[in-house]
């Protein structure tokens, strides 16, 4: 057995997963919710939070299986989810925190996602939260989402009060959907001094004010414990407000409903938050 972790700053830890994993060995530090879909955890609709009270709701038909480790979900792609609480910073500010999750999926025919939240006034082209499969964006805010086999992209939107959304993605191929399973691992964290700067100097050769920098984020994608894709994303909304929908695990949630399923098995939930 042989955990890695991966220490981003001392505040955030993203639980990283070997091959030879031991299920009963987390990483605890900042963790706010941890749904392992194992036997006993499940009570008729009712997913148990085996770390705290956040406690998750299956939608559709959704089968326990046996995973890579333990216990798992079979979601058949066909209106089945989990739809997850809203928890810690995700809910407040989309501030600091970790999202993991262990699949196994051979859909490539079209675009799903593991999770993907959108509200007012983060709406449309390119600004929801979540992770995306097996997709790709257009160049302009009239194109839809198209399907790209082995394309993943990330979406990461900052709400604010005065109506204002600022947000950014990053997408690139990594072939998830081989029918083996993955871990993915989804960190976003405030940037350092380095990084700061490197955008202060960036603002300043293109003739921005630097005043317009506000706050900045490093938003990293993790696939079996290498980094597959990073971005450095700066946000001046001053007045940030909560998240209110919860997150659809294996589905968009469009302010309340539910669309873009994925057909996978499911293995491990978590999230994990800075303190």
């Amino acid at each position: 057995m042989k955990n890695i972790r991966l220490i981003l700053t001392i505040t955030i830890i993203a639980l990283i997963s070997t091959v030879n994993t031991n299920a009963k060995t987390i990483v605890t530090d900042g963790l706010v919710a941890y749904w392992t879909f194992d036997q006993g955890t499940i009570i008729g609709r009712t997913v148990k939070d085996v770390w705290d009270e956040n406690d998750a709701t299956l939608v559709g038909n959704p089968k326990r299986v046996e995973g890579y480790v333990k216990g798992g979900l079979e979601l058949d792609g066909d209106g089945d989810y989990v739809s997850l609480p809203n928890v810690g910073n995700f809910g407040r500010k989309i501030g600091q925190y970790t999202f993991e999750a262990w699949i196994k999926t051979t859909l490539t025919k079209r675009w799903s996602v593991i999770y993907r939240v959108i509200e007012q006034p983060c709406r449309g082209w390119r600004n929801g939260n979540g992770i995306l499969i097996n997709c790709s964006f257009g160049f302009d805010d009239a194109a839809d989402i198209m399907t790209a086999p082995d394309w993943i992209n990330i979406e990461w939107s900052r709400r604010g009060e005065k109506g204002r959304c600022r947000q950014s993605g990053s997408g690139r191929v990594v072939p998830v959907s081989d029918g083996e399973w993955h871990q993915i691992v989804y960190t976003t964290r405030l940037a350092n001094e380095a990084e700061l700067e490197e955008r202060r100097q960036h603002f300043i050769q293109v003739g921005i004010p630097i005043e317009l920098i506000g706050v900045c984020y490093k938003n990293t994608v993790y696939i079996d414990g290498t980094v597959i894709m990073e971005k450095l994303y700066c946000s001046n909304i001053e007045d940030p407000v909560a998240y209110v929908e919860p997150i659809f695990l294996g589905a968009v949630n469009y302010e309340g409903k539910a669309s873009g399923f994925l057909k996978v098995f499911l293995m491990k939930c978590g999230f994990m938050i800075a303190r």
